[in-house]
């Protein structure tokens, strides 16, 4: 007997119904299994005390208590060198401990970076190994209008007269150093000054042989002041040669004289008789004033 495609599906869609049923209904019974946790320790770092800069140190101010501050860093963190207690840096009001270095606020205080106990607060303690303050003259145009301060940094122009006489002006500007340090503006070195006035001595950091530099340009010319950017990317301090400083002399100073007219030489011409040859000379015009025959006034008759 044939069965009908109705009766037939409607058959396979109850079996399938059933089926799900069937699986959904073991699914449920199945208990969920809860994901298994493993508590791991991690082993707790040993942190000790770091004595750190609680405001900004600039390089020559002294190091004390008030300025610095303590935090924990992990061991591991610890540079070499650093102090546990502001006690241990050793200055106070009798003696004091100099910044070598600028000290950002949390900069850890490293006793490297830090002058021998006893240091006198001076603009000695600012210069670094290998250079040397030197002292120019400037006045209120070549000092930039008194707005250089301490810390600032600078191009040092030479200007020098080139001129052969004092009719003759001719004036040359080079840049003799650059990115220079200025250390002090007359007195004043602190670098947190902020009073600009017009000075008339300006104290700049340069290694010997620029120094060496300054003193034999100052000699020879003028010497001013051009202030960098602050913002203007930082460069190795550069100088102009030696060999070139050197060369540079003043203008040679032209002296008269008197100058006495030669005696003119005694001429002479060659007579030619035959193959004979004979010279004979001719005097000068002075030689025949000088031999002219002397003219005899009769002395007048009583």
């Amino acid at each position: 007997m044939r069965m009908s495609p109705a009766i037939s599906l409607g058959a396979s869609a109850v079996l399938g119904l059933a089926a799900t049923y069937v699986a959904w209904q073991m699914t449920k019974s199945e208990p969920k299994a809860e994901p298994e946790v493993t508590e791991v320790s991690l082993p707790v770092e040993n942190e000790v005390s770091v004595v750190v800069a609680s405001d900004v140190i600039v390089r020559g101010d002294a190091v004390t208590v008030e300025n610095v501050t303590v935090e924990r860093w992990p061991e591991s963190k610890a540079p070499y060198g650093y102090f546990s207690h502001g006690l241990e840096i050793g200055s106070n009001e009798y003696a004091q401990r100099l910044a070598l270095t600028d000290f950002q606020p949390g900069d850890p205080i490293l006793d490297s970076r830090l002058s021998p106990l006893g240091t006198r607060a001076s603009l000695a303690g600012r210069l670094e190994p290998g250079y040397r303050a030197y002292t120019v003259r400037m006045d209120d145009v070549r000092g930039v209008a008194g707005f250089v301060l301490p810390g600032d940094k600078v191009d040092v122009l030479f200007t020098q007269d080139k001129g052969r006489n004092a009719r003759t002006v001719n004036l040359v500007s080079e840049v003799l150093l650059q990115n220079v340090e200025v250390l002090a503006v007359d007195s004043n070195y602190n670098p947190l000054s902020e009073d600009p006035r017009v000075f008339a001595r300006a104290t700049l950091a340069v290694n010997v042989e620029d120094a060496k530099k300054l003193s034999v340009a100052s000699g020879l010319g003028d010497l001013s002041l051009a202030l960098r950017g602050s913002r203007e990317p930082d460069q190795k301090p550069l100088s102009m040669p030696a060999a070139k400083v050197a060369a540079a002399r003043t203008p040679p100073r032209w002296v008269s004289r008197r100058v006495v007219a030669r005696r003119p030489a005694d001429k002479q011409i060659k007579v030619m008789l035959g193959t004979e040859e004979s010279e004979v000379k001719v005097p000068t015009a002075a030689e025949k004033k000088a031999s002219a025959p002397t003219k005899l006034i009769p002395a007048p008759t009583s």
